[in-house]
């Protein structure tokens, strides 16, 4: 059982993993769309600088930010969260000191980290490329900053030759860093010592409660803007900033007491010796980037370490938990403003960009701002309404359709959008009751179809002692979909690509094993000698490798249902907010399993009382059902994980989605293949069964 987890577990990571991306050709395009982001800052375009922010994190970071998070651990969060704050900063309208500050420290990790996912280890504890070269690939990155720096020194008016200078300076003072960083004179910084358990630091990371996530951003903007003015020369205003860190935010906000409590790390000591440091100008911007970076990184592994329950101690100005009290209206106007972007500039965007903007609109306001897990816990076709309707809208784009008919489309996804409104903004205790105990109902029943079936096959064969291959399975379900859960909400949080690609790869699979089932079932039914002597043949057909096939079945049912069931709690979970509303989600919970403990004992009961004939013939059926629909739904997962773009067939059809039917070839194809194997198969059998006779 151990191998069979850590298998699903290494395929869940190898579908977000790229090992053929090409780093440095992505970092390149990131800073390229960072720059051009902060010129339109600059010339008052707040909106278009946003959207190369975000296209720069959607559209590059996002192939990046899985390989740091392998290597390095809660680098990769940390720098997403810079993206996040890049992004907030341009719609506040931040002063342009601060933008450059960040956009400045962004570049340097990118400069630090590439190297180290191109070149270096690829997972923890798997040997890295035989043939790369440390050394050139320190010095490449050594190079890169190098490059950056002069580039740096010569936005802020400095001529090239001086530049240069200053920026050579700065590298041989790295380099005699390292020197004694290897002499053990002083100690390595985070980011240069040998990779450690990162899938634990990532985890850690990104479960970080968000008070204490904004209190470390405010030290790390005040870390990056203090950097940036040393950088300029400006010592005293540098020192004077890292003083504005020490008081206002390590001491005032009380988060000096919490780590103290929980280490202490003499930190208060630390910043004045810092601060000291670089008002006397004996701080080149390396070292002072590898100080920054080892104080930032302790301060954080203490913060992941501190007690939930003395939280309330910390004093916050300005900090909005935007986990909860979502307000979806406004979610909705973000969308409906996004889609109009789309519209205005359908005709000069390109038909690239343009799905690209309709995606990122699905994964990152959509499903990011956790608007389509609540609308799937309140009514789940309404979400695949709209999720078709988000798939028709990049088939339009892609069939060159007029702006008119993506208008329609767009209108339709509005309107269906904002009928929820009223239901999801609803965060009433009774209303959470309802909604949990819908949600394992509706998503529990179709699983336990297929788990009843499989068990009353057992038992009517009379091989009860093997009900083991049955249990096994619905557990390791349930086990694995928490796991899948887990690894969807934090180690590729905001990365609703990666989750929709899961669900549509499982779905596929389950399409394969279902339809052997079926006919499994189905052969077992019209045969005669199996039906005389049912015993016998059942037990030889269990015993000679049809365990493992049953045992999958019942498992992709558990698993495919069970882990948008946890997120979609998750979803209820975060809207509850208090103790009665935390009560009336656990008990819509608790109700809704008992009931389906129940309908599991009666289906089985019934079952076993029917003729073995009709029961295989009755399962066979609905199994093949499931096989049909499967196939459509499995390859709309795919189209809105960005695997897939769907190809509207010319003629006017709509949506039928209990069915799995929606208006694109790659769906009706692979469908039409599927319900011709299965008519196909039945015809066969039934001659192949009156030739016996």
């Amino acid at each position: 059982m151990k191998k069979i987890f850590l298998l699903i577990f290494a395929i869940c990571i190898s579908l977000i993993a790229r090992d053929d991306v090409d780093y440095f050709k992505e970092k390149d395009l990131i800073i390229e769309k960072l720059n051009k982001g902060l010129e339109a800052y600059k010339k008052g375009d707040a909106k278009t600088a946003r959207q190369l922010a975000s296209e720069a994190y959607f559209q590059h970071f996002e192939n990046m930010e899985g390989p740091i998070g392998r290597n390095i651990g809660r680098k990769g969060y940390l720098m997403e969260r810079k993206f996040t704050n890049l992004r907030g900063y341009y719609g506040r309208g931040e002063n342009i000191g601060k933008i450059e500050a960040l956009i400045d420290g962004l570049i340097f990790d990118l400069e630090e980290v590439t190297p180290v996912i191109q070149n270096g280890f690829k997972i923890v504890a798997v040997a890295s490329d035989p043939n790369y070269d440390k050394a050139k690939a320190e010095m490449n990155a050594r190079e890169n900053l190098l490059k950056t720096c002069i580039e740096g020194e010569m936005m802020f008016g400095a001529d090239e030759n001086s530049a240069k200078t200053k920026c050579e300076e700065q590298k041989a003072a790295e380099l005699a860093h390292l020197s004694k960083e290897a002499s053990g004179e002083i100690t390595k910084p985070t980011m240069q010592k040998e990779v450690y358990d990162s899938l634990e630091d990532l985890q850690a990371a990104a479960a970080i409660d968000p008070k204490l996530q904004y209190v470390y951003d405010l030290l790390s903007e005040k870390f990056d803007e203090a950097i940036q003015y040393n950088k300029q020369g400006e010592f005293t205003k540098a020192a004077d900033t890292i003083g504005v860190a020490r008081e206002e935010i390590y001491i005032n906000t009380n988060i000096e007491i919490l780590i103290n409590a929980t280490k202490n790390l003499n930190m208060r000591s630390k910043l004045r010796s810092f601060g000291s440091d670089i008002r006397e100008g004996k701080v080149t911007e390396s070292d002072m980037r590898a100080r920054s970076e080892e104080i930032l990184d302790s301060i954080f592994d203490v913060m992941t370490k501190i007690d939930a329950s003395n939280l309330d101690k910390l004093k916050l100005v300005g900090y909005v938990d935007e986990t909860k009290n979502v307000d979806y209206t406004q979610v909705a106007t973000d969308i409906k403003i996004a889609l109009n972007k789309i519209v205005q500039d359908y005709e000069t965007m390109g038909e690239k960009a343009s799905i690209d903007a309709l995606q990122n609109i699905y994964l990152d306001i959509f499903e990011a701002k956790g608007m389509e897990s609540k609308i799937g816990a309140v009514n789940s076709n309404i979400k695949l309404e709209i999720e078709a309707k988000f798939t028709k809208g990049t088939a339009l784009i892609k069939s060159k359709a007029s702006k008119d008919e993506l208008i329609a489309n767009f209108d339709e996804l509005n309107k269906l959008i904002e009928s929820q409104l009223d239901k999801i903004n609803d965060t009433s205790v009774w209303f959470l009751f309802i909604s949990s105990l819908t949600i394992i109902l509706r998503e529990g029943l179709e699983a336990l179809i297929i788990v009843v079936a499989i068990i009353s096959y057992i038992i009517q064969s009379g091989n009860k002692d093997r009900l083991n291959i049955a249990y096994s399975a619905l557990g390791s379900g349930v086990v694995l979909s928490f796991i899948t859960a887990f690894i969807v909400s934090y180690f590729i949080k905001n990365s609703g690509q990666s989750r929709e690609l899961i669900e549509g790869v499982t779905m596929l699979i389950a399409v394969v094993l279902l339809f052997y089932v079926g006919f499994w079932l189905l052969s077992n039914a019209r045969n005669k000698k199996y039906a005389s002597n049912l015993k016998e043949q059942a037990r030889l057909a269990i015993t000679n490798g049809s365990a493992k096939t049953l045992w999958w079945t019942v498992f992709l049912a558990v698993f495919r249902e069970g882990a948008e069931t946890i997120l979609f709690y998750q979803a209820l979970l975060i809207d509850s907010g208090s103790s009665a509303g935390l009560s009336a989600v656990l008990g819509g919970l608790a109700l809704g399993i008992v009931i389906l403990v129940v309908l599991y004992f009666l289906l089985k009961a019934g079952a076993i009382r029917i003729p073995i004939k009709q029961f295989f013939l009755i399962t066979s059926i609905i199994i093949f059902y499931m096989c049909f629909a499967f196939t459509g739904k499995g390859i709309m997962e795919l189209v809105e994980g960005k695997v897939l773009t769907p190809h509207l067939i010319p003629m006017q059809f709509e949506s039928i989605t209990w069915l799995g039917l929606y208006p694109y070839y790659e769906s009706l194809v692979l469908q039409a293949i599927i319900l011709v194997l299965l008519i196909g198969g039945v015809v066969y059998m039934q001659i192949k069964s009156k030739e016996k006779q």
